[in-house]
């Protein structure tokens, strides 16, 4: 049996509202005025400090200025970014056999993101497929794309990332009794955005734009969760404990391990590199862009010299581009490629590696392309 070869028709990206400044994130999200007081403290103290070592002087986020109200759910977030991939790729809605959405949370719990989001692209009839994951969602989404792509079971697919972070971070959305410095913090940190490709076949000699391999690992077993959100099942099995006893204790609240992500992150993911580029019998030396999800420029600074080192490359080769966007979790990579193919900072010929760690539970995933 003969596989087909997969190429990228077709990149997009969207960014909610208008670019926020560091000065303004307090004010889009909404004040934090009844946290303990050693939390206040750390806002009025660490904010601009936080700010500073992340490197981002703008983000976006899906909020009205005026009301509070989200403008954006996950699958009209990611409709968004589709069109955009759509249009780039010449391509009809209609024309999608696979559709694949990942988001780290979801619009319903039922039906599916990617149902409600099929249903905003006109699309009559389609696979569709909704993953539940972070960072490492658009790697995961690529492999099950690629591998059905190759075997001939669909033509045209289209994967999409769906990123609303703040839903976790507004004002209203904390009992702010029980918010604590990592809540806080974080809300400096995490931005909106979604990003979108769309893949197609051919049996051509040439092949622009060639998926040359996709990759994802789990190396999570042993290791604590590197980043938690209450409110699901696990935390409502109890007949006595259900939203206003969760939403007392602050369960809901978004949380991270920082120090773990920063003792961790940036090693797991050059190990997932390293392991992808061996898998997939790619020198590391001959990569010109490496689209990873480093999210502060702390962390890309106090790690960048192993990865020159691991790699063989320069500084050049895997550039921290957050600073005007924000770190879009699992979205994050999708539109930095997109960013680079509209820029033409990505030339034909060139190979990408676009990879990610996700420090929920600890996993990488990622995708290498042959532009």
């Amino acid at each position: 049996m003969s596989l087909n070869r997969v190429r990228i028709v077709g990149t997009g990206s969207y960014l909610p509202g208008l670019p926020v400044t560091g000065d303004r994130v307090e004010a889009v999200l909404g004040p934090i005025t009844e946290a303990p007081t050693k939390v206040q403290s750390f806002i009025q103290n660490m904010g601009r400090r936080v700010l500073d070592q992340g490197g981002v002087q703008t983000r976006h986020f899906a909020i009205d200025p005026e009301t509070e109200n989200m403008t954006h759910s996950f699958s009209t977030l990611a409709l968004e970014a589709s069109r955009r991939a759509l249009e780039m790729a010449g391509l009809e809605s209609q024309e999608v056999d696979l559709l694949i959405i990942g988001c780290p949370s979801y619009d319903q719990s039922t039906p599916p993101t990617s149902a409600l989001l099929q249903e905003q692209l006109a699309i009559q009839n389609c696979a569709e497929l909704e993953i539940h994951s972070n960072c490492t969602g658009v790697g995961k989404g690529m492999q099950i794309a690629y591998d059905a792509l190759r075997c001939g079971r669909y033509k045209t697919a289209l994967i999409c990332y769906s990123q609303l972070s703040s839903v976790y971070l507004r004002s209203c959305y904390f009992n702010q009794s029980k918010i604590n410095k990592v809540n806080a913090a974080l809300r400096w940190i995490l931005a909106d955005g979604a990003g979108a490709v769309v893949l197609t076949t051919t049996h051509n000699g040439t092949c622009p734009h060639e998926v040359l391999g996709t990759y994802v690992e789990s190396v999570g077993a042993d290791r604590p969760a590197g980043m938690t959100a209450g409110g699901a099942v696990a935390d409502l099995a109890m007949a006595n404990h259900q939203i206003p006893e969760l939403y007392e204790d602050g369960r809901h609240h978004l949380w991270q391990d920082f120090t773990a992500v920063n003792d961790r992150a940036a090693p797991l993911l050059l190990e997932g590199i390293l392991r992808m580029t061996k898998s997939l019998k790619i020198d590391t030396t001959s990569v010109d862009h490496y689209v990873v999800s480093i999210p502060t420029r702390k962390l890309y600074e106090q790690h960048i010299p192993e990865f020159l080192d691991k790699l063989g490359i320069t500084p050049e080769e895997i550039k921290f581009r957050s600073d005007k966007i924000g770190y879009c979790g699992g979205a994050a990579t999708l539109i930095q490629l997109d960013q680079m193919v509209r820029s033409g900072e990505l030339q034909s010929g060139e190979l990408a590696v676009v990879h990610a760690v996700e420090s929920s539970k600890w996993m990488t995933a990622g995708f290498a392309v042959r532009w």
